[in-house]
């Protein structure tokens, strides 16, 4: 499968190169740091696959997209959450959050192989008959039970949300989420750092200012599953 990579970010170009050279099927033929290299580089090599940043500098990597094949496939590199539901309007087959994670990447070839799953997935969240956000839930943090209902960590907001947290669990099944306990989904993927908060932990997540609180269990619960990352 030829790759193309287009990334600004020197050491985030290394970290995404270093992981495709251990899959046997990835072939980059091509890198580019700006828009207009980019679109010269999906020319002249045709690749099957682009791994996009979206801020090149004064551009945006969504530029591109019209420049590119109709057959090849795009997965976004960001720091960003919040370009997540636009993603998912240009049927990308992922959305990864920088600095990208061996096992998430591995997630997002596994899409590559699978035409059927290639698009993302986004929900409606809203409760009573308050305001409607569209997200995508490769952009959604944390999901914690409220009382009948739940929250909804996306981005820099928690939004509330009408389905209980049995619905959400069976909602994000296999879709990367690690029910830490009876009130608490996490992408971990998603988690920045963590530190003592009590009897538990606080986690912060990239490039959020929502901070969730755990409690002893389900802090126990995430350090055992972070332990060997």
């Amino acid at each position: 499968m030829r790759a193309l990579i287009v990334e600004d970010s020197r050491e985030d170009l290394l970290n995404l190169r270093s992981l495709l050279d251990q899959v046997p099927e990835i072939e980059i033929v091509g890198e580019a740091h700006t828009l207009a290299a980019a679109r010269a580089a999906a020319t002249e090599t045709a690749p099957d696959v682009v791994f996009l940043d979206i801020e090149l500098g004064p551009d945006n990597g969504f530029d591109l997209l019209e420049h590119l094949p109709r057959a090849t496939r795009v997965i976004f590199t960001t720091v960003h959450t919040g370009y997540g539901a636009n993603a998912f309007d240009v049927n990308a087959t992922d959305y990864l959050i920088k600095p990208i994670a061996e096992d998430r990447l591995l997630r997002a070839l596994a899409k590559l192989r699978a035409p059927e799953a290639t698009s993302l997935t986004k929900v409606q969240v809203y409760r009573g008959g308050g305001e409607r956000h569209q997200l995508a839930l490769e952009a959604v943090a944390a999901i914690i039970a409220d009382r009948d209902y739940s929250k909804v960590i996306c981005g820099s907001r928690e939004y509330p949300d009408h389905r209980r947290f049995s619905e959400w669990n069976e909602l994000l099944a296999g879709k990367g989420f690690s029910q830490l306990d009876r009130s608490t989904l996490v992408r971990l993927d998603l988690v920045h750092s963590w530190q003592p908060f009590g009897a538990g932990l606080k986690l912060k997540f990239r490039n959020s200012p929502v901070e969730l609180e755990l409690g002893r269990a389900a802090a126990k619960r995430f350090e055992e599953m972070t332990a060997n990352k």
